[in-house]
């Protein structure tokens, strides 16, 4: 395969994908200057915007003249120039932060710019920076042409407004570009989008700016500063995608509070909102605090009405740690039992799993080491067009693997007639689109589909031998948890003949996790062939 050569100017053509995109469709929420910096950037000498684009991308605010090098721009003080006169970039400003300028500079250099820290060229750099921070230079001791980018905040906006997101940056358009991602093809227009006002983008640029907060105070181990943000965490959102990463911010920083033992604290904050594990936490500061009647009273609603099954396992060990402390009647659920083998096998030095793979095959087993390819792959092809169907708000870019509600209660909501008609036609054996998915869509990114592993051949093996009636099953439970029940899965699965099992594979001194447990419960509740091997080695 002729590897791809990508065009000297690919990142201009990327970014003015991306800023046509989002004039299209939010020219009606971007503020003035927002707007007004699109019409100035496009005005714009090609090598001052190719070179705007370029510092944009950077890490950092402020670069040196004499370290910047772009083979495509060539003379890059006129496109510097260009861009300073437009105001996107600063020069050689007196009153710029002296830390800024320093960290632009190597040890060695500073050493010789500045012959007063000769009796300090043994320091570390950190240390040679307070030292010079205390003689105060001017710029122009640096002897360096420096300048500093602006707007640098209108660039987050606009890849907030294109992917939806704060994780994805140009570096997706690359991936595009070279082939190593593709992707489905839907409607991308005014319709669609995920912002409807501008204090929605706005919120979420705030949201976004008190997580990087948090996470940088969390980084730096500052108790006080993680505590102070409790005054500055907003109100209750009624917008769901904004709510949502309001509260995921809430049990973060409420969490850090019961390890600082602040439980009042703590068990305040949860209260604000439902969002897993919230009410466990509520129910565990309670018991701390020997309110044992109302941490009860807690874990019997979250086992009425689990946001989640791992949820409803927890309130279960709640419920009988309290009735021990209350002294009150419990009963224990069953234990599961699960069909188990104990195999002895010779160590060669390969993963279990292949082990216990290659003894199966050697009784007569097509065998795959699978993990949760398998039926995370069968749904992704089954549901295909109901997960690419053209929702609002769902796709906003050219570059998703799936829907932005994929994860969260809303796909099936939004989509429950759609997805109950397929389970049904899947059920009574209605849809039989398997292999013709898999040859139209191959290598077309979906979060659901493992392209690598999974084969057009293990695909047909697998929807012959597992009945219609129990995949429909399986995947009305991948659906009610899609984020934490698309993991859990047994190792292997294996055929022969008619015949399916699938094998959970431990190795010496290895246990089942609680995700796992749960699928090898609903294994054995739809009466599926599943086992679990126990590996001991000789």
């Amino acid at each position: 395969m002729t590897p791809i050569v990508l065009a000297p100017d690919y990142y201009l053509h990327n970014f003015r994908l991306l800023i046509d995109s989002v004039n299209r469709q939010y020219s009606d929420l971007l503020c003035d200057e927002e707007a007004a910096w699109i019409v100035t950037f496009q005005h714009l000498p090609e090598k001052a915007q190719m070179l705007c684009i370029r510092l944009l991308s950077r890490k950092g605010l402020f670069f040196r003249c004499d370290k910047l090098s772009y083979e495509e721009i060539g003379d890059i003080s006129l496109a510097a120039e260009a861009l300073h006169n437009v105001g996107f970039v600063e020069s050689n400003k007196p009153d710029w932060p002296l830390e800024e300028v320093i960290s632009l500079f190597t040890k060695p250099e500073l050493l010789k710019l500045f012959p007063a820290l000769a009796p300090c060229k043994s320091y570390r750099k950190p240390e040679l920076i307070e030292e010079l921070l205390i003689h105060a230079p001017a710029l122009d001791e640096f002897k360096q042409d420096i300048i500093q980018i602006c707007h640098q905040q209108h660039l987050d906006t606009f890849l907030l407004l294109f992917f939806g997101n704060r994780y994805q940056d140009l570096s997706q358009f690359v991936l595009s570009d070279l082939g190593l991602n593709q992707f489905e093809s839907y409607t991308i227009d005014k319709e669609s989008r995920l912002f409807s006002d501008r204090r929605q983008i706005q919120q979420w640029l705030e949201l976004s700016s008190l997580s990087d907060h948090y996470w940088q105070a969390k980084e730096n181990k500052d108790q006080a500063e993680i505590v102070a943000l409790t005054e500055v965490i907003p109100s209750a959102c009624q917008w769901p995608p904004l709510e949502r990463r309001r509260q995921q911010l809430i049990n973060h920083i409420a969490r850090d509070l019961e390890r600082f033992d602040m439980p009042e604290q703590a068990l305040k904050l949860f209260r604000e909102n439902l969002l897993p594990p919230s009410r466990e936490r509520q129910v565990r500061i309670l018991d701390k605090l020997q309110q044992f009647e109302a941490a009860l009273e807690l874990t019997l609603a979250i086992k009425q009405s689990p946001h989640n099954e791992d949820e409803a396992e927890v309130a279960e060990r709640l419920e009988k740690k309290l009735s021990r402390t209350l002294k009150r009647t419990y009963q224990p659920v069953a234990k599961a039992v699960f069909n188990e083998n104990h195999l002895t096998l010779a160590n060669n030095g390969q993963r279990v799993e292949l082990a216990v793979a290659a003894h199966y095959a050697s009784l007569g087993w097509s065998v795959y080491y699978l993990e949760n390819s398998l039926l995370c792959g069968l749904f992704g092809l089954a549901f295909w067009d109901i997960i690419f169907a053209p929702v609002p708000g769902a796709f906003l870019n050219p570059y998703q693997r799936s829907p932005r509600d994929m994860f969260h209660p809303e796909f099936y909501q939004q989509r429950e007639v759609l997805i109950n008609q397929r389970l049904t036609d899947i059920s009574n054996n209605n849809w039989q689109a398997w292999t013709e998915i898999y040859r139209n869509k191959q290598g077309i990114s979906n979060d659901w589909v493992n392209w690598s592993v999974l084969t057009e051949d293990i695909v047909l093996q697998a929807t012959s031998a597992i009945p219609s009636t129990i995949l429909c099953e399986l995947f009305k439970r991948l659906l009610f948890d899609p984020r934490n029940n698309r993991s859990g899965l047994p190792d292997l699965i294996m055929f022969k003949a008619e015949q399916y099992q699938w094998v959970e594979v431990k190795g010496p001194g290895d246990k089942l996790q609680n995700n796992q447990i749960r699928w090898l419960k609903k294994f054995a509740e739809l009466g599926c062939p599943a086992s679990v091997d126990y590996v001991t080695w000789k």
